[in-house]
């Protein structure tokens, strides 16, 4: 399975939105079908096969809207 080292690795190589597709491709390549990014700290769930999933830290405290 895809761990976070993995997926933030691919994701370093991101510096505009012309990098975006590239880095979708090689995130399913790892195992990545969806992910969720929440707005209110930025927190992202990665889901994979087989009910597999990953949890990344949240990045800010809670953003209230």
């Amino acid at each position: 399975m895809f761990t976070l080292e993995q997926i933030e690795k691919a994701h370093a190589a991101v510096k505009s939105g012309a990098d975006f597709p590239q880095y979708i491709k090689e995130i399913k390549l790892l195992g990545v079908n969806s992910f969720e990014t929440f707005v209110k700290d930025s927190k992202t769930i990665y889901y994979g096969p087989e009910n597999y999933t990953i949890t990344s830290e949240s990045q800010y405290q809670d953003l209230t809207i």
